[in-house]
């Protein structure tokens, strides 16, 4: 780390930066380079790219592999089946998720969120988290919360089976 000496508005501020970083330039194909910069067109399409377009290269490569972020942007999920059912009371089935670790830190140092949904009523709960393993600790907290309110107990709580709801202590406090 680096120790800068700034000032701003009269006030002296020393400022720790990171250390300088050394950059590496790898040199691609231009074929690759095009795909990119042009949005990942189709690869047989970049050599009258100079016919149609001023100042860029005339390429001639034949390229027939496919770029990885081509493929990633052509892949599609099956979208879920619709279902029309839903619980018949409040607190049947609760759905759980935790999301995380965000790019930043919430003004809190929470990098994590977890929700519960309520299936009939569709009410959502967020509780911010600043690691997973406060996550029974959470789910214990609006358990006690939603029971206090309504007086009525979870019936069943549905996960992706994510490694903070198998957790041993978690599952013991379910039974």
């Amino acid at each position: 780390m680096e120790r800068v000496i700034g000032i701003c508005e009269g006030r002296l501020y020393t400022i720790i930066t990171p250390s300088p970083q050394v950059l590496v330039h790898v040199e691609i194909s231009p074929v690759k380079h095009w795909n990119r910069r042009y949005g990942h067109i189709h690869y047989r399409i970049i050599p009258s790219l100079s016919q149609m377009v001023n100042n860029t290269p005339n390429i001639k490569e034949d390229h027939e592999r496919v770029c990885k972020g081509c493929a990633l942007g052509k892949n599609t999920k099956k979208p879920f089946t619709s279902s029309n059912t839903r619980s018949k009371e409040i607190l049947d089935l609760i759905h759980s998720d935790v999301c995380g670790p965000m790019s930043n830190k919430s003004l809190g140092g929470h990098e994590y969120y977890m929700t519960f949904i309520d299936d009939h009523s569709r009410n959502t709960w967020l509780y911010l988290l600043k690691t997973k393993d406060e996550v029974f600790k959470k789910f214990k907290e609006f358990r006690l919360e939603v029971g206090t309110l309504s007086q009525i107990n979870i019936k069943t709580l549905r996960s992706n089976n994510g490694g903070e709801y198998t957790s041993k202590e978690l599952i013991a406090y379910c039974k």
